[in-house]
């Protein structure tokens, strides 16, 4: 039996993924590069923290997220490999490994490439799609949730956010599940019915500090921040970086504050993007 109070560096999990180095901390459960004990291989493993252990919701929230991810197979999606409940009542997800960096760590010196944004649009798009054939929404779309591997196409990571549609949100509180900076106006405010399009917001968001190194919306503070988001109250991409008018208006109408001047899913906002670039 595993005790959740002292979960870190050595913990292994289910007799077979040893933790050896910490990756991340989340909202929801900190991530951790494991070493599978039996076939020698390594896997990401997010632990859920323990100071959620007793409330149900949170627990709901992750078995949820494993869920998902379990319904969802696509190059752009990370792929579940266990999501495990221990005799303590430890939760956590074992997923694969995806060697390589954060577009969030890549940022932090200087925008992608044009040629590189491309790459984003085509992967990220596609993936989204697909969970949105499922009936699912990331809902938490943001560049530490983009992992560029060494070799190969982008692809997303962390689902805990996501909403099923049709569904309430996942707390009576009505609290946001998300990072403020990268969700859509209706999320943020609670007006309107929630659906695909606060993923086609969230990747423009994403595209729009790709190419600039820059978030389209800053203020310390929270209120401020809503009210500017929910405003529209940014500059322009092509303001700021050097990005053709023909793609800064389908960021632009990505990001469009109300809902309804989007586009409707990701295939539209997927050839937009390739009728700008003129491919």
């Amino acid at each position: 039996m595993t005790n959740p109070a002292t979960i870190g560096l050595g913990t292994i999990l289910a007799g077979r993924y040893e933790l050896v180095a910490e990756l991340a901390r989340g909202a929801m459960g900190d991530v951790f590069e494991a070493l599978d004990r039996v076939d020698g291989s390594k896997a990401a493993v997010k632990v859920l923290r323990a100071e959620y252990l007793a409330d149900e919701s949170m627990r709901r929230r992750f078995r949820r997220e494993g869920a998902v991810l379990k319904a969802l197979d696509h190059p752009a999606i990370v792929r579940l490999l266990e999501l495990g409940i221990d005799e303590s009542g430890l939760v956590y997800l074992v997923t694969e490994y995806v060697e390589g960096e954060t577009l969030a760590a890549r940022l932090s010196t200087g925008p992608v490439h044009i040629e590189e944004a491309d790459a984003l649009v085509d992967a990220l798009s596609d993936g989204l799609s697909a969970a949105h054939e499922h009936g699912v929404l990331h809902g938490d779309l943001k560049p530490a949730n983009v992992i560029w591997p060494a070799s190969g196409s982008p692809c997303l990571v962390d689902f805990g956010a996501s909403k099923i549609l049709g569904l309430d949100r996942l707390t009576a509180t009505g609290e946001v599940s998300g990072t403020p900076a990268y969700m859509a106006p209706e999320v943020l405010t609670g007006k309107g019915d929630i659906d695909q399009r606060i993923d086609v917001y969230g990747l423009g968001v994403v595209l729009y500090e790709a190419l600039s190194a820059q978030q389209p919306f800053r203020d310390g503070h929270l209120g401020r921040l809503m009210m500017k988001i929910d405003a529209g109250d940014c500059l322009p991409i092509d303001a700021i970086a050097d990005v053709s008018s023909a793609a800064a208006r389908v960021i632009a109408r990505a990001m469009h504050r109300n809902k309804d001047d989007r586009y409707a899913n990701m295939a539209d906002l997927k050839a937009a993007w390739h009728g700008a670039r003129g491919g």
